[in-house]
């Protein structure tokens, strides 16, 4: 609907939300001062449709009157129409009105609306001066109610041709940084509401993504682990956290306690065989347990060269391994010491020194400190038979889970056989070398293998039968030292093809050359063995040696109580 007054000015048009009513209250349509233009609009049309309902003619049924001619087509006409009605009803024939009639000066019963202080009845003329001025005034309200319509109309038809006033975003001041956004900033409230929950450095989302959801951090508060009471104690302590910062508080303690614990001592630590452990100052450190390289028991008769250059056999313990390096020899008896371990020093530089190199004696020491036993099976037992690990790597109560070995080596005896000038020899055997779970030391012959070989180690079984003798000396005092690098030497090779048979010779046999099959061996004129030994025999093997013992290891049991901190199944 366009507006009465298009040209309003100098009048600037408004929302009729902004226009109130001054005037003073009307209680009969709920007009309040105070109220807007809108709600004053709303009010009066509202009552207006509502009077203009009540004067329709046609909202009122006269049927009941039977009516032989036309009803009433207006209001006033109704109203005199009900008038006729109720004098006919008080037996009134208003045709017929005379003088001296009682009507209408008569008491007649009021409408409801009419009735004042209980009092229903009035005087006709009364009654009807009444209903005249009620319609009076109800006609006097409706054209005043029109008029007033009409100039809300006209306003509101203004208001509704007025723009859109536009109304600015609310700023706020930020007291810390959002993304791109500064502390102490003034921001609109949009743009602040989006830095605050879209933010990728520090939004709402991001935050969440990276502390997890409430429901989440509720699990986290409770304690992962039981605590004693020296904690819960603290007056600070909360048993069971259900914010955050109580979270927190509790941990605080409890870093707090510990450090406490490790600044002052009261942390105890305590070694085992494969970790030491030491407090100091508050830094825990842990080191591997290690014994160092200890000389094994029984080898005290090494001389002091040897024992300078590390010949000692020696085991060191990490863990539960225990590891073997040095030389190990078989000590020569001393006629001059009761059969003692002969003292055993070698050094093979100028000025050479080799104690056993012009020894005649062939039998080990089986008498006193670090002397060796003999087993006519054939193997030797050092340090009398009993463990050769100190107490220091391994108390006495602990043993090897295993017997532990190496494959055999190959063991020498430098001898002298000729003493103008001097020439020196060497004997050879095959040893393996055995530390046993109680802990001795011992060398195997190749001889035990054979004895134990379909016999059941039966001492009496013939041995040096074993192609392996081919390396290990037999030697008889006074006979021939063979020349291996001879010309006419053959071992591994022939000047002949084809199969050679042996070749009988005359008895006795020259001193240089002999045959046997296809072997062909050289032996010296001159040089012959100043004793004899039997390199595959036990009692034969005093002075043999040089057995490193490198890469040699012995495990330690780990259900040993000397094994701390172990849980053994």
């Amino acid at each position: 609907m366009k507006p009465l007054n298009l040209d309003n000015r100098p009048c600037s048009p408004i929302s009729s939300n902004c226009v109130i009513w001054q005037g003073p209250d009307i209680p009969c349509i709920k007009l309040c001062t105070g109220d807007t233009v809108s709600d004053i609009v709303f009010k009066l049309a509202t009552e207006l449709c509502t009077i203009m309902d009540t004067l329709d003619i046609k909202n009122y049924d006269l049927s009941c009157f039977d009516l032989a001619v036309c009803p009433p087509d207006t209001f006033q006409a109704l109203i005199q129409f009900l008038i006729e009605q109720i004098c006919a009803s008080q037996s009134i024939d208003t045709t017929r009105v005379t003088i001296g009639s009682t009507c209408p000066d008569c008491v007649v019963t009021v409408a409801p609306c009419f009735v004042v202080n209980g009092q229903t009845t009035m005087q006709l003329v009364d009654y009807v001066t009444a209903i005249g001025n009620r319609i009076c005034n109800i006609i006097d309200q409706i054209t005043l109610i029109n008029t007033q319509l009409t100039s809300i109309l006209i306003r509101v038809e203004a208001l509704e041709n007025a723009p859109v006033p536009v109304t600015p975003t609310p700023t706020i001041i930020i007291n810390c940084a959002i993304g791109s956004l500064s502390a102490g900033g003034s921001y609109a409230i949009d743009t602040v509401l989006d830095s605050l929950l879209n933010n990728t450095a520090n939004g709402y989302c991001t935050l969440l993504d990276i502390l997890g959801t409430p429901a989440e951090i509720g699990d986290a508060l409770v304690p992962a682990c039981a605590f004693g009471t020296d904690v819960t104690t603290d007056p600070n302590w909360t048993g069971t956290p259900t914010t955050l910062a109580e979270s927190l508080t509790n941990a605080w303690i409890v870093l707090c306690d510990v450090y406490a614990a490790v600044s002052t001592g009261l942390v105890n630590t305590d070694n085992t065989n494969s970790i030491s452990l030491d407090l100091t100052g508050g830094v825990l450190t842990a080191n591997i347990q290690d014994t160092g390289w200890v000389d094994l028991s029984g080898f005290a008769w090494y001389g002091t060269y040897n024992t300078t250059n590390r010949r000692v056999p020696q085991c060191r313990r990490i863990g539960n391994a225990v590891h073997f390096r040095g030389v190990v020899m078989i000590p020569l008896q001393d006629p001059a010491n009761g059969l003692q371990p002969l003292i055993w020093d070698y050094n093979g530089t100028a000025p050479l020194t080799d104690t056993y190199f012009t020894n005649t004696t062939v039998a080990p020491s089986v008498t006193g400190t670090g002397s060796v036993v003999l087993n006519n099976g054939g193997s030797i037992t050092f340090n009398q038979g009993i463990s050769v690990i100190p107490i220091s790597v391994l108390d006495s109560g602990t043993n090897f889970d295993n017997n532990y070995t190496l494959s055999h080596k190959l063991a020498f005896r430098f001898i002298r056989i000729d003493s103008s000038p001097t020439y020196s020899g060497t004997l050879t055997s095959l040893l393996k070398p055995i530390i046993t779970t109680d802990k001795k030391l011992a060398l195997a012959l190749i001889k035990d293998f054979e004895e134990t070989a379909g016999t059941n180690g039966t001492p009496s079984n013939p041995y040096s039968t074993s192609v392996a003798n081919n390396v290990i000396s037999h030697v008889r005092a006074g006979e021939f030292v063979p020349r291996f690098q001879n010309s006419g030497s053959v071992m591994a090779s022939s000047p002949n093809s084809g199969t050679l048979d042996t070749i009988a010779l005359p008895a006795p046999l020259a001193p240089d050359t002999q045959y046997v099959g296809n072997t062909k061996l050289d032996y010296d004129s001159t040089l012959t063995y100043p004793f004899s030994c039997d390199a595959n025999d036990e009692t034969n093997l005093g002075g043999f040696g040089w057995v490193d013992l490198d890469g040699l290891i012995a495990y330690v049991d780990p259900c040993t109580p000397d094994i701390k901190n172990y849980s053994c199944p």
